[in-house]
């Protein structure tokens, strides 16, 4: 553990799928591209699994107008990544706002999510059963 929270175990790949996260994240259907990563948390022992993924998308112009619409946005720092996805962010600034969070946290699927209007791109950090 780190920080007091499970670390994330992954095979390390580098992915540009869209299908599994759109699956998980529907509001992110419509990315003109997508970088990800995934796996689990903790060990192997046994138990419930709990899957995470860490995802830059670059979204349509409508959907950062459509985001932005949601509420009042404060400036946030990016969700924490693996360092896999360190080289995959964009500069910045951030914005993001726990309504925006909720947005992307539907059927059992949590996010933190931080938006970057002028690279037009989000970055979520999710967690799921």
């Amino acid at each position: 553990m780190t920080n007091g929270r499970a670390e994330k175990q992954g095979d390390g790949t580098l992915r540009t799928d869209l299908a599994p996260i759109a699956e998980r994240y529907p509001q992110l259907a419509s990315a003109e591209s997508i970088t990800w990563m995934g796996g689990t948390t903790g060990t192997s022992d046994i138990g419930p699994t709990t899957y995470w993924v860490d995802v830059v998308a670059v979204i349509p112009q409508s959907e950062v107008d459509t985001l932005r619409a949601t509420g009042e946005l404060d400036s946030v720092k990016v969700p924490e990544m693996v360092s896999g996805m360190q080289d995959e962010l964009p500069a910045g600034p951030f914005e993001g706002s726990p309504a925006l969070d909720e947005l992307f946290s539907t059927d059992g699927h949590s996010a933190t999510v931080a938006l970057d209007p002028r690279a037009r791109t989000i970055v979520l950090s999710g967690l799921f059963e």
